[in-house]
């Protein structure tokens, strides 16, 4: 904001100056006009004008006038009130004091949402008119996945959507709490100068990272303030907060899985969890209440007593209902029952996928590896090490590959150690090729101190298959090669090992170091994903480097010790990596398979608001897949088509097509395939559900203060309870630092005002003259 005001030099007053001047003008006046009464001439009145104005310039040249500019700049622009509109919002919590015995304790009446208002609209100081007296003020809604603007007032109220409310518009009806992307939404374009006061109760329980979106609001200079509400003493409550149950089973196996269950309720209450389909008990336990915290619970039941799919569309999808709940004269006491059940959807297969894993030798890394797809339900792992029989038809290695080339394009991923290719036969190797290029296999690479994948390269049409060439010289001994993922280009999912991707950066370098690594350089359109840096060596060295080939990709990894990772925290990293590394690098799962079309999805299981990936993968009559097609999807529910979505080629797989669902709707959902523009859809057809239950929504009834006092630290905010609200506008006006900058102009000095004044006194010069007064 700029303003401008007149001064003069002495610091004489501004109304002195003027009234001074005036008066010498107007005497000016009456002197001039006596002369002319005296000699009257046409135009008198002009020539006494002329004089007196000249006077008064000059009388005010005399004073120094200055014209003075302030310019006043904000450091606080902009106040974005976000408001969670989660359904844990609707929740009622217990006094600060709450009793010992839950029997006597008193919640308060009113819940999160009402308290909320009350602090906005109404109290001793309503916070929202206190801070649209002092910034420009916006006020959104964050309703799971998407964002509401509900009112502002900015430029003092040149710019308003109205008067400012007396109550919320709308209700917290959202299924569930997203403080990442709805936020981030509200908030665009990131500009300095802006504060977002968060109202929550903090319970993030959806895609993405509060954590990640706050270190990107103090990159843009955006300070976060949350204002936490709900208790933080958890009410007699018995909710599901996990269910670890696979996306998909076997038919002939043990469907294995765990539950997760909260107990805050009194001791001493007896209570059953169980699992049920149609129904049908499959499997439950009783156990007695402890008010201690959590309760796991590991089930296994035949997949074979599921009952039949109960729709016809999908036979292999068949929906799980795992439920909790309490009995006896206390069960009443629960906050609330809408946590005590959870509906999971479970994909009945025909076959696990498959994978092989072919090393020179038993080395700790590939027996870690083998462990962890031999544990995992979903795969079929077949493991074999060379015993160097000098006729290689006669090996280990020769006789666990697949005998026939069909059975080879079975797998979906092949994992060679330091092997050479000598030790395949050549049409074993010519079967890997088409395994790769053709039916879009993954291959990994983990190479060796024996150096044995080296040969590789001097193969005529293997050799295409490795994304590294070795350097040939000998490198600098280090002591030890510390993980980096300092590359050019972004981090793939399948490497994030942690929520996110700011803290899993600065996790990778903490990661116990490898003792040894190949040193090799990246071929042609080779991307390296992660490093290894060592003190002795200048550049770092490509540890993770990845490539496409053909239909299918190619992973090499230059050490294998990355088994080191299980140190004092055992499969904690090292399986977590390997069974991401396996979805990305394998060749991609299709729920229903046909000679020419296969359709598949990234997950079995979708909540409302979340976009489904469609995979498609296309072949001609002959089998050869078709890479430069023009697929679509048609998005349909109970018959009506929502969606047609344009299939776009997919960069690692050739023949594979991809895109994105818009946001899911609550229910089932069917996805059909036209292989060409206007060509007729499939008759294959894929069917999942998306659902809107409020299961992890409930799961935490209690205030998440740990993750709002991490985002506010971030931004460099604070955070709040909600009897702290009145001291937001304070903490505001703290940050709201004004500079101030003056301007002065030289009225007195400066050409234009000499200008004005000769111009006046030539005026009436040359009028005179031609009056002949002169």
């Amino acid at each position: 904001m700029t303003t401008t005001a007149l001064r003069f030099t002495g610091d004489h007053a501004p109304w002195l100056v003027l009234l001074v001047a005036l008066a010498l003008a107007l005497l000016m006046a009456l002197l001039y006009r006596r002369e002319i009464r005296r000699s009257p001439v046409p135009l008198g009145w002009l020539l006494v004008l002329l004089r007196s104005l000249a006077v008064f310039i000059a009388v005010l040249t005399f004073a120094g006038p200055v014209l003075r500019h302030t310019t006043i700049d904000r450091q606080l622009t902009r106040v974005v009130l976000a408001l969670d509109a989660s359904s844990s919002m609707r929740l009622t919590d217990e006094p600060p004091q709450a009793s010992p015995n839950p029997q006597s304790a008193i919640p308060n009446p009113q819940s999160r949402w009402d308290r909320l208002q009350s602090l906005l609209f109404s109290g001793t100081i309503p916070l929202l008119p206190a801070l649209v007296a002092e910034h420009d003020v916006e006020l959104v809604a964050l309703r799971g996945s998407t964002s509401q603007r509900l009112w502002w007032r900015r430029q003092n109220g040149q710019d308003t959507s109205g008067p400012i409310p007396a109550q919320l518009p709308i209700a917290p009806d959202s299924a569930s709490t997203n403080l990442d992307s709805p936020l981030k939404t509200a908030l665009a374009p990131l500009t300095p100068g802006t504060a977002v006061v968060l109202f929550t109760d903090g319970q993030h329980n959806t895609d993405g990272s509060p954590e990640d979106l706050a270190a990107s609001l103090k990159t843009a200079g955006v300070t976060l303030f949350p204002i936490g509400l709900g208790g933080e003493i958890p009410p007699p409550d018995l909710s599901i907060t996990q269910t670890d149950i696979p996306e998909s089973a076997f038919a002939q196996e043990q469907l294995r899985g765990s539950i997760t269950v909260r107990d805050s309720m009194p001791s001493g209450i007896s209570a059953t969890v169980r699992v049920e389909s149609q129904g049908k008990v499959l499997w439950s336990q009783s156990f007695t209440t402890t008010g201690k915290g959590q309760h796991r619970f590991d089930f296994r039941f035949p997949v074979q007593d599921l009952p039949p799919a109960a729709q016809k569309t999908d036979p292999a999808l068949r929906l799980l209902s795992v439920q909790v709940t309490a009995s006896g004269n206390q069960a009443n006491l629960e906050k609330t029952r809408a946590n005590n059940t959870t509906e999971i959807p479970l994909h009945v297969l025909d076959r696990k996928r498959r994978v092989l894993i072919l090393d020179g030798r038993p080395r700790w890394e590939t027996r870690y590896i083998h462990n962890h797809f031999d544990r995992d339900e979903r795969w079929d792992a077949k493991v074999a090490f060379d015993d160097y029989t000098p006729n290689p038809a006669d090996g280990a290695i020769a006789k666990a590959f697949p005998a026939t080339r069909d059975e080879c394009l079975t797998y979906d991923l092949i994992i060679l150690g330091d092997l050479a290719p000598d030790r395949l036969l050549p049409n074993q190797i010519e079967w890997l090729l088409e395994f790769v290029e053709q039916r879009g296999g993954g291959l990994i690479f983990i190479d060796g101190q024996r150096g044995h994948l080296k040969p590789w390269l001097t193969q005529k049409d293997a050799s295409r298959l490795l994304p590294v060439s070795w350097t040939g010289t000998t490198p600098p001994t280090a002591t030890g090669y510390t993980w980096s993922l300092d590359t050019p280009i972004p981090t793939p999912p399948a490497l994030l090992l942690s929520a996110s991707r700011a803290t899993n950066t600065d996790l990778w370098p903490t990661l116990p170091p490898a003792q040894w690594t190949a040193h090799v350089t990246p071929a042609p359109g080779a991307q390296v994903v992660a490093q290894l840096k060592a003190p002795a060596i200048g550049q770092p060295l490509p540890a993770i480097v990845f490539r496409p080939a053909g239909a299918g990709a190619v992973l090499y990894l230059s050490t294998d010790e990355l088994w080191r990772w299980r140190y004092q925290v055992a499969d904690l990293y090292h399986q977590r990596l390997w069974m991401q590394i396996a979805a990305w690098i394998a060749a991609p799962p299709f729920q229903i398979e046909t000679a020419t079309l296969a359709i598949g999805t990234d997950r079995l299981r979708y909540r409302v608001g979340d976009q489904a990936e469609v995979r498609v993968r296309l072949r001609s009559p002959s089998g050869t897949l078709i890479p430069n097609a023009t697929p679509q999807a048609f998005l349909t529910r109970d018959g009506e088509t929502l969606a047609t979505l344009e299939l776009t080629a997919d960069p690692n797989h050739a023949g594979i097509y991809r895109a994105l669902t818009p946001p899911l709707k609550s229910g089932d959902f069917e996805i059909a395939i036209a292989p060409a523009l206007n060509a007729p859809r499939s008759d294959s057809r894929l069917t999942f559900r998306a659902s809107d239950r409020e299961d992890q929504e409930l799961a935490q009834l209690t205030l998440n203060t740990p993750l709002l006092q991490s985002l506010a630290q971030t931004t460099g905010g604070q955070f709040l309870r909600e009897s702290q609200a009145n001291d937001l506008p304070a903490l505001l006006k703290r940050i709201d630092r004004k500079q101030t900058s003056i301007k002065e102009t030289l009225i007195w000095s400066s050409w234009w005002w000499f200008g004005i004044l000769l111009a006046l006194l030539t005026t009436e010069w040359l009028l005179r003259k031609r009056q002949r007064l002169i």
